[in-house]
């Protein structure tokens, strides 16, 4: 058939106790189509005189065909020299960070449950629509209804920022979609959309939401690869168990992640719940090595000044001064 300049293919049902090792070796090419659950993979092994991008790919099948969705690559364009920080519209926060978010950088924002994590992510995504960037927001955590209502009672501009299309909501649903396919996804808004500044909230909620391996890790790392290696401005929310107590940075391993990491952290001071935030690290340029208080009212967030007369927070035994702010 080959001489008759056919193209053939055949369909095999490979199963370990009827391989199609004999089809295989005798093929030019082998694609692998497979199922784990609802979520469906496409595989290259081989394919004889030409290059191909090894790997499982993502697959969905809907009444409009099949559509593949391709692992990213980190890419090639990198810029040659990193630009001026973006502003969080907070002075005292762009003090703790000398300037704000460096672009191109991924940041991890880790704290407890409920602590404001969400909501200065959010304050950046305005801060960037403010600045004529567009946002992508990605909602694992919390429904979209929230997530709008919340921002509203604290002041941060999010319908207007909608409205206007500077930042677009995505809420995903257990199940709904792969790793590969939310990777397709965030490329799409990249590249169709110009976005700037993508936010993730959280990387809990991505790990058991969407299908994919057993580890998503490496999947976020690459995707945050091809952001960093676009020049797009990454957030990434982390949940810590604890209230108090032992610091932990983030309770998975994924703070090698990121460029950036920022922390926030619930204080008791006489009896009172009270919250700080801190920066750990900085890859790109320098940060200040205080903590300083934050609180979130109906103004938005405001951080206060350095906290000189806390000590011993990340002990786990925070001790405060008599000249302490009250």
């Amino acid at each position: 058939m080959k001489e008759q300049e056919c193209t053939v293919l055949f369909t095999s049902q490979d199963t370990p106790t009827t391989p199609d090792d004999d089809l295989q070796f005798m093929s030019d090419g082998i694609i692998t189509l497979d199922a784990d659950g609802p979520r469906r993979t496409i595989e290259v092994s081989k394919f004889r005189g030409s290059n191909f991008d090894g790997g499982r790919h993502g697959v969905r099948i809907t009444d409009d065909g099949m559509h593949v969705f391709p692992k990213l690559s980190p890419g090639t364009t990198v810029s040659a020299e990193i630009s001026d920080p973006i502003s969080a519209g907070v002075p005292e926060l762009d003090d703790l960070l000398k300037g704000g978010l460096d672009p191109g950088t991924v940041t991890i924002l880790s704290g407890p449950s409920g602590v404001g994590k969400t909501t200065i992510g959010t304050q950046f995504a305005t801060e960037f629509a403010s600045n004529g960037m567009s946002s992508a927001i990605y909602l694992f955590e919390e429904s979209e209804r929230t997530f709008r209502h919340r921002s509203r009672s604290i002041g941060i501009p999010v319908e207007e920022c909608l409205d206007e299309g500077s930042i677009r909501l995505h809420e995903t649903h257990p199940g709904q979609m792969s790793t590969e396919e939310f990777a397709g996804h965030v490329r799409q808004q990249v590249e169709d959309r110009d976005v700037e500044y993508v936010m993730i909230d959280g990387i809990d909620g991505y790990r058991h939401t969407l299908l994919g391996d057993d580890d998503h890790v490496p999947q976020l790392h690459q995707l945050g690869s091809y952001l960093r290696n676009e020049d797009v401005t990454t957030l990434l929310t982390a949940e810590v168990s604890r209230i108090t107590g032992e610091f932990e940075a983030t309770d998975q391993d994924v703070s090698y992640l990121a460029d950036n990491l920022l922390f926030l952290r619930y204080l008791e001071y006489r009896g009172e719940m009270r919250k700080a935030i801190g920066v750990l690290k900085k890859r790109a340029s320098d940060f200040e090595r205080t903590l300083r208080e934050f609180e979130i009212t109906d103004d938005g967030v405001t951080v206060g000044e350095p906290l000189t007369d806390l000590r011993g927070i990340l002990e786990g035994t925070p001790d405060w001064s008599d000249e302490a702010d009250s």
